[in-house]
């Protein structure tokens, strides 16, 4: 299947899914519960696992089993090509002026902001091992994926090279900001909070963050810094 096939399908089992639910309640519950079920594919969390498990109580186990597709949907397409498609397929589901008035930045205009914004990328690489990235508001974080595109493109490796750090004050933004992150293969704090006054309600880390060991390498550049 294509990306814009996994796009289709993933709409399609959306809309036929949990009908006895509101539609951003059956969004809200999918995101949260693939966030979970990626964070405790490779850090086991108890607290998180009576979440997934108190969310999916109010489903019939066939929605369970499609919420399971439509996780698939998204990691095939994101495998695919990298991309904002959990924000995208959000505003196609016309969830963003029923829910809090949330609107999600078009991906073309992120990669363009990218280009611009990584215009002096290799000066600010020299003597080092990697960078660090902050994004204070980040939706479902187009921007930093567009941006991470744009840093491959310029011969750089994601996976070794780039650790980001990524709050919302919102739960559903960070939980999207999460799922791709980890699917998109960046290794990433992602802080349910505000950036603001420093709340951190809860922090998650992706996969890669473990699996790489990025907390002994920001430690060590730490130690050198000081």
């Amino acid at each position: 299947m294509t990306y814009i096939n996994h796009r289709s399908a993933f709409l399609k089992i959306f809309n036929t899914t949990a009908r006895y639910h509101h539609r951003h309640k059956v969004f809200e519950d999918f995101v949260s519960c693939a966030a979970i079920a990626l964070h405790n594919g490779v850090a086991h969390d108890a607290e998180l696992e009576k979440q997934y498990l108190s969310i999916i109580a109010g489903y019939e186990k066939e929605d369970v089993t499609r919420m399971a597709e439509l996780l698939g949907h998204v990691v095939m397409a994101l495998d695919q090509e990298r991309c904002d498609f959990l924000g995208s397929v959000f505003m196609e589901l016309e969830l963003g002026d029923k829910y809090r008035g949330q609107f999600f930045t078009p991906w073309d205009v992120s990669r363009m902001m990218a280009s611009v914004q990584l215009s002096g990328i290799d000066a600010l690489m020299q003597g080092k091992d990697f960078i660090t990235l902050q994004e204070p508001a980040s939706g479902a974080v187009c921007m930093v994926i567009a941006l991470a595109e744009e840093f491959a493109q310029r011969g750089y490796t994601v996976s070794e090279q780039l650790w980001v750090s990524v709050t919302d004050v919102d739960p559903l933004a960070a939980s999207m900001s999460y799922i791709q992150l980890s699917l998109c293969g960046i290794a990433a704090e992602v802080v349910t909070g505000n950036a603001l006054t420093l709340e951190r309600r809860r922090t998650l880390y992706t996969p890669l963050h473990y699996t790489a060991r990025w907390a002994a390498k920001l430690g060590r550049a730490e130690q050198r810094a000081a």
